[in-house]
Parts: C-alpha cells; structure tokens; sequence
C-alpha cells in the first residue's frame, strides 16, 4: 500500500527536523486502517533505527540521568509489551487519542498532568512511564524528555540522552514484541518496503532543518495529530 510508505516518510521527516514526532505521528494514522498492534509493532522498527544517530551524538550522553531511569524504563517496556498483546485495539486507540490531547493540551495551555507526575515521581516514574508508553504506543519520548530538561544543561547534552533513552528502552520492547510475535514476517516486509522512504525523509530532516519554517511546520503537524485523533475517535465509535 503506497499511503504506508508516505506517511511513514512524512513523519520521521517531522522527528528529524523537530526532534520529535514519528511515532506521535504515523501510529494514530496507521491505526485508521490496520490494527493497532501491528502499526505499534511495525513502527518500531524505524524507532529503534533512530539510535543510529547515537554514534553522532555520544560523546554528550548524561549516564548519571540515564542509569538513574533504566531500571524502571526496562519494567516499563516489558509491562508496556504485554498490554500491546492483550488489551483490545479500540482501547488501545482511545489511549492514543488522549495522548494527543494532553500533548496538544501541554504545548498550548498549563494543564500537564504528565508534568507533573514526573515532578513528583523523579527518575523511577519517568522511566517507568516512559518504557510503559514506549512499548505500548510507540510513544515514551515525552516522559523522559519532561524529567531530562529538568536535569541537562546544554542542548546537546539534552539530544545525546534522549536519543540514547530512547534507543535503550527499544531493546528491551524490540525483544519482547519479537518473542511473543507481535513482529511478523509480514509486518517486517512491509516495513522494508518503507525504509527506504525512512531513510531519505531522515536525510531530508536534517538538509532543511536551517531552511523550512519550523514554526510553519509544527503547526501543520499538531493540525495534523488533531485531525488524525478525530478520526481515531470516530473509528472507535463507529
């Protein structure tokens, strides 16, 4: 299908050249027509593969925040595994829809319960938090990203950590998904038949960062998430 490798293309485009994105993106959009687990699973893949840009970046990791989270990150991603597997496909899109909203809420108003939770929970629930959501939505970046910035000093410090916290709560979610065959021969053709689109929009990312509006752009990205939870809303409904 033509619309997997385009979506999946425009999205981490968005990650490359916001920082953030790709699975915030192209999970609520895949979910409007194939099951919930397979899109989670699938995008996985192009998730994991962002941790190649660690070997750009590692020199400004912070490990004291790191193993402060990765204990918890690793039950979450396994908690978050086992959920994907056996909570039903409209549940699991009804828990995308209100991670919309409390993200489209958290950039636009002062209402952030996730904030907040981190604040009070620190390290531990900002890596279980953040592995449980990874594994389950595709989606763990904004726990950790909300008790990092709290933490790191310079932006480079900041990009180094997340990508590795995000690239570290991946192994343990890609084994977990493998071994109870959420990954299927199928699934991982299908996303194949997409990286090559991946691997170009990341290019891209980075090309035009300097030169596209990122203002412009985030604005068209945050219509499109609420747009995409509107329908998600409707499916389930319907």
């Amino acid at each position: 299908m033509i619309l997997i490798p385009l979506i999946i293309a425009f999205a981490f485009f968005a990650q490359s050249l916001l920082g953030f994105g790709g699975g915030l993106i192209c999970i609520p959009i895949l979910s409007l027509f194939m099951p919930v687990q397979d899109v989670v699973a699938m995008v996985m893949i192009y998730q994991i593969s962002m941790g190649l840009l660690i070997f750009k970046t590692h020199r400004h990791i912070q490990w004291q925040h790191i193993i402060k989270m990765l204990p918890m990150t690793i039950v979450g991603a396994v908690l978050g595994v086992m959920l994907l597997n056996y909570v039903a496909g409209d549940v699991i899109r009804v828990i995308l829809v209100i991670y919309i909203i409390l993200h489209l809420l958290r950039k636009h108003t002062k209402i952030d319960p996730l904030g907040r939770l981190i604040r009070w929970g620190d390290s531990h629930l900002a890596g279980f938090l953040g592995g449980t959501l990874n594994a389950m939505i595709g989606g763990g970046g904004p726990a950790f990203i909300l008790y990092l910035k709290e933490k790191v000093t310079t932006s480079s410090e900041f990009r180094a950590s997340i990508i590795m916290m995000l690239m570290l709560s991946n192994i343990p979610r890609t084994i977990g998904t493998i071994s109870i065959g959420l990954l299927t021969y199928d699934l991982f053709i299908t996303a194949l038949y997409a990286y090559p689109g991946f691997l170009l929009a990341l290019y891209l990312g980075q090309k035009f960062h300097d030169k596209i509006p990122q203002e412009k752009f985030f604005y068209l990205v945050e219509g499109l998430l609420a747009l995409s939870a509107t329908l998600l809303i409707f499916k389930i409904i319907l």
